[in-house]
């Protein structure tokens, strides 16, 4: 009677796990085109920061930061569906905007000092090597081998598209603050990560720009916003905070909570393909054979990790 009772138990756990894991892998491709489609948004930044003045980065970020968490707040405030804020969530909302707000102030250091194409790949390219890293140390799980395979697929890709000249400058300092953006930019997603699983997409994004425009908003300090009265530089500042902040932001918050910060992170590699495709048919630039090659070995590695994996 015991093993006829402990036979049934194992069925109904085994089946119930087979359903729980079946479910998981059917959030991961929602999950993954999510993630995407704000890596999309977020590649249509360069395009747009090109209009503007050289020297108004600081600006532009701590605008977009801060008008994209009034317009999330304002959202949240009108939505029926949230969720009550509680002294678990102070670490994460700390995490993520510590990391939002540190990630483009470190990548204009970086690029400013060693130029935008080695920058490019130290940021980009070290930020899902450190994501996994650090959620590998946190939740004492490894991220896999599709994590794996596909990062690295990844990587080699963005550095071949991003492959700096005879004439680019190597600056220690540079690569230092480079890195220091990959870092910042890891536990963005982290934080997001831990907050998506007790609210919604506006719910984990906006406290973390909040916190992102607490710490840019002081490093514009004495700098002309001047480039605002330009009607059209205001609407893409608009654009930037809506778009690439409020949207693509929400995106991913939640595709991170179905397919976790390390393949977040690497699916997020769609950025610079966006970027270098509006550069190509908008600003006139030139994608050479190796950057090809790099493009195509980026949505490999994306089709990688975000494609379901076969339980049985």
């Amino acid at each position: 009677m015991n093993r006829l009772v402990l036979d049934n138990a194992f069925k109904r756990h085994s089946n119930y796990e087979e359903m729980r894991i079946g479910l998981n892998q059917e959030h991961k491709t929602p999950g993954a085109l999510a993630v995407g489609a704000g890596a999309v948004l977020w590649g249509t930044i360069g395009p747009v920061i090109s209009l503007f003045p050289d020297g108004v980065s600081f600006q532009y970020s701590a605008f977009r930061s801060a008008v994209g968490s009034l317009i999330l707040w304002l959202i949240v405030g009108f939505s029926r569906n949230k969720t009550r804020y509680t002294r678990e969530d102070i670490k994460p909302i700390l995490i993520a905007g510590l990391g939002s707000g540190g990630f483009l102030p470190f990548f204009a250091m970086g690029f400013e000092r060693t130029g935008v194409a080695v920058a490019s790949v130290i940021a980009i390219g070290l930020a899902p090597i450190f994501v996994g890293i650090i959620s590998w140390l946190l939740y004492k799980k490894s991220p896999g081998r599709t994590w794996a395979i596909g990062t690295a697929l990844g990587i080699a890709g963005i550095t071949a598209l991003n492959w700096p000249g005879s004439d680019a400058v190597v600056n220690l300092a540079g690569i230092t603050f480079a890195a220091l953006a990959a870092f910042s930019y890891s536990w963005q997603a982290i934080g997001m990560s831990q907050l998506s699983k007790r609210h919604s997409p506006f719910q984990t994004v906006a406290p973390a720009f909040t916190v992102a425009s607490l710490i840019q908003v002081p490093l514009t300090f004495g700098k002309s916003y001047e480039f605002l009265t330009d009607p059209l530089l205001l609407v893409g500042a608009i654009y930037g905070a809506i778009a690439t902040l409020a949207l693509a932001y929400s995106l991913f918050a939640f595709g991170v909570h179905r397919i976790g910060p390390a393949n977040a992170v690497t699916v997020g590699l769609m950025e610079p393909i966006t970027a270098a495709a509006l550069g190509v048919t908008i600003l006139n630039e030139k994608i050479t054979s190796l950057g090809f090659l790099g493009i195509a070995l980026v949505l490999i590695g994306l089709f990688i990790v975000g494609r379901p994996v076969k339980t049985g």
